[in-house]
């Protein structure tokens, strides 16, 4: 029952509005998957605050109808959105208790890949808007299984798989997904090397190492793409890129500095349903604007500011919608991931399967609509979530990590 519902999930087949098949079953198996929450750290609070975010939603669309005009689509959409990502959610945690994170992946991975448009943009580069994210869930689960079967140790399937997926996106124009598979290949390389002497030295060793891999992963893959390694068509959109803003994420992603206008012009966001005002237009091309970019087209006032607010980030997304508890929603998701990522890597558990999720997820936050991010960032954050165990006290503070918690997204127990 577990894994049919989390391919279902994966599928994301709809039958009225943004409504699933899977969302559905999530709801019918409420009862099994509820009281799992409380095992573990942070999972009850992100459910707590996803549906307090839903009552801030109607609050603002309430606070704002005097100036802004409700779509009524949208509303309901996105209302099914975010109870989408918390019923998925916590579907992955229960399925935990049942299952190895390795066959949540596969499952998950095959309701994807049943679900791939075949259509749009899926045409032009079936890899890059289809089949990518799909197959490297599928394929890094099965890598996973070796590992757990060959051992911990012997992490060849997970670094051989990531590298290929690495190089394969990168020749079909996915900059982003080169640069993903990339920082997990070396984070999955990195847990070979021996710990060292004590776990709060490797946890400080850890967060540095990430910090400095994240730049190095930047400066890197930029340089690859404006040398012309990664093909021609990817080097003249960062060439480009670079000659609007200076910047390769601010001239791909001119969306940011819209954002940034928007809060600073509405802090409290703007609601479920609510559609841009010319105002709302106006303050966000002045935005863009300022980092050199020319906001008077087509994709600005259709896609991003037509009939509803899409700012390309799942965190602006968030705060758009549902005003400061979605903010709040989207850092809770940021700090699960990120602390996830060191303690996993600091006890050497950490599967290039949820290292990748965890990746694209932090990724998707930044610089991805929510709509298309929430499916992965479900399962995510359902691997993510860390068990709680008793040491004697009801909270957990760093000292824990010292510990030998059994965690997530591990493709064997502790030693």
């Amino acid at each position: 029952m577990a894994f049919s519902t989390l391919v279902l999930l994966g599928m994301r087949e709809q039958f009225n509005h943004t409504i699933t098949f899977g969302y559905v079953a999530a709801v019918l198996l409420a009862p099994l998957w509820l009281p799992k929450l409380r095992k573990y750290r942070g999972a009850l609070p992100v459910v707590i605050v996803g549906a307090i975010s839903v009552g801030s939603g109607f609050w603002l669309l309430e606070y704002n109808s005097s100036t802004h005009v409700v779509e009524a689509n949208s509303l309901v959409n996105n209302v099914v959105l975010l109870l989408g990502l918390l019923l998925s959610f916590g579907v992955v945690v229960w399925a935990r208790e049942l299952m190895p994170d390795w066959v949540i992946g596969l499952a998950y991975g095959l309701g994807l890949l049943m679900g791939v448009s075949r259509t749009g943009m899926a045409l032009v580069n079936p890899w890059k808007f289809g089949f990518s994210i799909p197959v490297i869930i599928v394929v890094l689960s099965v890598a996973s299984c070796a590992v757990k079967k060959t051992g911990q140790r012997r992490r060849v399937p997970e670094i051989l798989s990531v590298l290929a997926l690495a190089i394969y996106s990168g020749l079909n124009d996915s900059r982003s997904l080169f640069a993903m598979l990339g920082l997990a290949l070396v984070l999955t390389v990195w847990q070979l090397i021996p710990r060292g002497r004590t776990r709060r030295r490797s946890m400080i060793k850890t967060v540095f190492a990430f910090a400095v891999l994240v730049i190095v992963a930047y400066e890197g893959g930029t340089s690859l793409l404006v040398d012309g390694y990664l093909g021609e068509a990817a080097q003249q959109r960062t060439v480009a890129q670079i000659d609007v803003s200076g910047s390769v994420l601010l001239g791909g992603r001119p969306e940011m500095a819209a954002s940034l206008a928007l809060f600073q012009s509405n802090p409290l966001g703007f609601g479920l349903g609510s559609v841009p005002s010319l105002e709302d237009v106006a303050v966000a091309k002045t935005g863009m604007a300022g980092i050199n970019y020319q906001p008077n087209n087509g994709y600005v006032e259709r896609y991003m500011l037509g009939d509803h607010f899409e700012l390309h980030s799942s965190t602006a997304d968030f705060w758009v919608l549902f005003g400061l508890p979605g903010l709040l929603l989207a850092i809770m998701i940021i700090a699960i991931m990120l602390r996830w990522i060191v303690v996993a890597v600091v006890h050497r558990q950490a599967s290039s399967l949820v290292l990748f999720l965890s990746i694209l997820t932090l990724w998707n936050l930044l610089f991805s609509p929510l709509y298309t991010s929430i499916t992965s960032m479900a399962l995510a954050l359902g691997l993510t979530v860390i068990p709680k165990i008793f040491n004697g006290e009801l909270r957990y503070p760093i000292r824990s990590l010292t510990r030998n918690p059994i965690l997530p997204g591990s493709n064997v127990a502790p030693s």
